[in-house]
């Protein structure tokens, strides 16, 4: 509660609006309810969500929950719903398409919306995001997607050479290139690396130039660097420590 407040206080310094987003759990734990559907009924939670619509709003600094149209501001903060939704929001296919309908909505409104996801690299992400939805409902989000994203930083942490974790960026600018990519029928995760190495001027970087770099700088070693990459891309990760290793003694050259 103390963090909520502290976050709350650090938005309205920065002019920022602050959801509780843990509203939205709540009218899903109202809702079941409401139509006694029990937290173990998966597939009528499924029903559920897929007519449900939530809507946050902020009125004179107070935050209003509309569920289906109606204000459940008050409601959903009974002690009946307090013992349920926790047993919800702990279920996958509750919390990610909720929390994603949500960022597309306040993406499209004008907001920059920052989220997170357990994913290993910038292509897993976009497929993740995709596969929230129902197949018949992933052309249009693939064509949200494309439109609304602008960044995706994926990062893994690895144990360097003296033992330390060392931060692997990978960071994908959504260009025209790339919106182009998410729009196909199959997202191709070649495609969407090979996007990510052609828009470095623009600044993205893959995964590949960032094990290089780290590897010239003495912080991993080349096995390490190839254990996080599939065999086929090897020969890549050589041949960019090779570029890389020229470019840094041409500048060193030019500073002496």
């Amino acid at each position: 509660m103390e963090n909520l407040i502290e976050l709350k206080k650090i938005a309205k310094e920065m002019n920022l609006t602050s959801i509780d987003t843990g509203a939205m759990y709540r009218c899903v734990a109202l809702e079941c309810m409401n139509k006694n559907v029990d937290c173990s009924n998966i597939e009528g939670i499924k029903e559920i969500l897929k007519n449900i619509e939530i809507e946050l709003k902020n009125e004179n600094g107070k935050q209003i929950v509309l569920l289906n149209k109606k204000d459940v501001s008050k409601e959903i903060r009974t002690p009946e719903v307090d013992a349920l939704v926790a047993k919800y929001a702990a279920i996958k296919e509750i919390r990610d398409k909720i929390t994603m309908e949500a960022a597309i909505e306040m993406a499209e409104s004008g907001h920059l919306v920052i989220g997170t996801l357990h994913t290993k690299s910038c292509a897993e992400t976009i497929d993740r995001m995709i596969n929230f939805y129902e197949v018949r409902d992933q052309a249009q989000i693939k064509y949200l997607l494309s439109s609304l994203l602008k960044l995706v930083v994926s990062q893994r942490l690895l144990p360097g050479k003296d033992d330390k974790m060392v931060l692997i960026p990978e960071v994908m600018v959504v260009d025209n290139v790339v919106s182009g990519v998410i729009r196909r029928d199959k997202i191709s995760v070649s495609e969407i690396e090979d996007a990510i190495q052609s828009g470095t001027e623009k600044g993205s970087v893959s995964l590949i130039t960032s094990l290089s770099q780290l590897f010239i700088d003495d912080k991993l070693t080349l096995e390490q660097a190839k254990g996080q990459i599939e065999e086929k891309n090897i020969e890549v990760l050589n041949r960019t420590i090779m570029q890389l290793r020229i470019k840094k003694g041409k500048s060193m050259y030019m500073n002496n």
